[in-house]
C-alpha cells in the first residue's frame, strides 16, 4: 500500500443538513483521512492522504465513500490535474520563470501543449510531469505522475457523466 495525496471537490444537494452533519457522515463513511473545507455554499472539498494499491483505487474509493455519506453529492473536479505554470512550478518546488524556460523549450521536443490557451494556459499535470522526466531527466515522483493521471481520469468520467445528464434533460424538455 501507498500513500497518496489528493483532493475531490463536489456540489452538495439543497438540502443536506449543518456542516457538522456533513463531516460526522463523511467520517462514518470512511473519509476519517481527509480534512474536509466547507467555505462556498453548496460545495465541499476534501483533502485526502489516503493509502491504496494505486492512486486511482484511493480516489474512486474517497468519491464513493462521499456520495454514499452525502446522497446527491456530484464530484466537479479531483486534484491534481488542471495547472497553470505557478501551480506546476509550486508543486515541483520551482520557481515560476523556472518553469516559463521549459515551456518556451529551446531543446527538441516540445512542451505539451495546454489544454486552455487563456490567461492563464492550463495543462494536464500529468502530461508535463511526464515530459519533464521523459524529455528533461528531471526526477520526479512517480506516484505523483499516477495521481495526476487518476485525477484526469476521474474528471473526464465527471464531465461524460455531466454531458449525458445535461443530453438526457434537453431530450425530455423537447
Amino acid at each position: 500500500m501507498k500513500l497518496y495525496e489528493f483532493e475531490l471537490i463536489f456540489s452538495l444537494p439543497e438540502a443536506v443538513g449543518s456542516d457538522d452533519d456533513i463531516v460526522n457522515a463523511l467520517f462514518e463513511a470512511g473519509c476519517d483521512d481527509a480534512v474536509a473545507g466547507i467555505g462556498k455554499r453548496g460545495r465541499i472539498a476534501l483533502g485526502f492522504s489516503r493509502e491504496a494499491a494505486n492512486a486511482e483505487w484511493a480516489m474512486i474509493s474517497g468519491r464513493e465513500q462521499v456520495c454514499k455519506a452525502v446522497p446527491g453529492a456530484e464530484l466537479i473536479e479531483a486534484k491534481p490535474d488542471l495547472v497553470n505554470l505557478s501551480e506546476i512550478a509550486e508543486i515541483l518546488g520551482y520557481t515560476r520563470q523556472n518553469m516559463q524556460k521549459y515551456a518556451a523549450n529551446p531543446g527538441k521536443t516540445a512542451f505539451p501543449s495546454p489544454v486552455h490557451s487563456g490567461a492563464p494556459d492550463i495543462w494536464h499535470l500529468h502530461d508535463v510531469l511526464s515530459w519533464l522526466r521523459g524529455q528533461k531527466n528531471v526526477a520526479v515522483d512517480e506516484g505523483l505522475i499516477e495521481t495526476a493521471l487518476a485525477a484526469a481520469r476521474l474528471n473526464a468520467e465527471a464531465r461524460r457523466r455531466h454531458f449525458e445528464a445535461a443530453s438526457v434533460s434537453r431530450r425530455l424538455a423537447v
